[in-house]
């Protein structure tokens, strides 16, 4: 694929130019950047075009007051964070500001506390809330492959029909809408995942090539209305008890179950998609004596009973 740049005319010029023609400008710059961090960028940085209309309002102190204001959001102030930073270095090396106005600018703390995986009770919840839901045969497709394959959300939300293999049982996760080079895979599907699947091609999806999760009108879905269905799962579980009902409790929910039944490590690292196997480890939630009772028996099943 040939690189492409912005051309000159579309370069801002001057500290007055519009904030969101800027931010436009260096979103079709950074063509190195995979889809999905830049529409995380593009998200970001829209947050804080709201509330500043002009490229010279990108300063130091603009920028901890917007992060202030957001602190209680910490995972979005410190992606915001990171946005509003390239957005500053790349207009310093365009020369547009003299000096990097945000250098002085702390990226906030992310939450360090580990996301839980489900319990069988919330599985057994959230599934049951997704197939009652107006289009519960593609909500319920949703809610299991994410529980069962331990995908993104990104990367669940970007499936295309073509990604699925029913018949043997894969899907697959393109370079193109994975966070890094690692997180191209082939995951395998349990089958149940298969019969969520197949329930909702055959009965719900219009038979169309492109994008596998469809909205009402055959569309395929945003991201945003994507999530929305885990918000909606979220907020009535919520009224049931049960809180913290999210999407990427999915994820950590499959790579915990993975242990539990006695996947190898570095098997747990590919079907995840992940660079090191420290990132696999820090997913996987506290695993039962219940759990290890049904672990293999290394000795007994590699010498048998040995005389003594």
């Amino acid at each position: 694929m040939a690189r492409t740049f912005p051309t000159e005319h579309a370069m801002p010029r001057s500290l007055d130019t519009a904030l969101s023609s800027a931010i436009e400008s260096f979103l079709r710059a950074r063509w190195d950047l995979k889809p999905n961090t830049l529409r995380t960028y593009r998200l970001a940085l829209a947050r804080f075009a709201r509330v500043h209309a002009t490229l010279g309002e990108l300063s130091a102190e603009n920028v901890d007051d917007y992060l202030a204001s957001i602190a209680e959001h910490r995972t979005m102030a410190r992606n915001d964070a990171i946005a509003l930073r390239q957005l500053s270095q790349w207009a310093t090396k365009s020369r547009i500001f003299l000096t990097d106005p945000l250098a002085s600018v702390s990226l906030p703390r992310g939450h360090n506390r580990r996301r839980s995986p489900f319990s069988a009770e919330e599985v057994r919840a959230v599934i049951e809330a997704a197939s009652a839901s107006p289009h519960g045969v593609r909500d319920r497709a949703i809610v299991v492959t994410a529980i069962s394959t331990g995908l993104r959300p990104a990367e669940l939300w970007a499936l295309g029909i073509d990604d699925l293999d029913l018949r043997d049982g894969f899907l697959r996760v393109r370079p193109e809408t994975t966070k890094t080079a690692a997180g191209e895979r082939v995951v395998p599907l349990d089958p149940q995942c298969v019969a969520a699947l197949e329930s909702y091609l055959g009965d719900e999806r219009p038979p169309k090539p492109g994008r596998l999760w469809l909205n009402a009108h055959g569309d395929p879905l945003t991201f945003h209305g994507f999530m929305a269905i885990w918000h909606r799962l979220r907020d009535q579980l919520r009224a049931r008890g049960m809180e913290g009902i999210m999407a990427y409790r999915a994820r950590h929910t499959a790579i915990t179950d993975w242990a539990r039944v006695g996947i190898p490590a570095p098997i747990m690292q590919q079907l995840a998609g992940h660079k090191s196997i420290v990132t696999t480890q820090g997913y996987i939630g506290r695993i039962g004596t219940r759990d290890l009772a049904r672990l293999p028996r290394a000795f007994s099943e590699l010498y048998g009973r040995v005389a003594g």
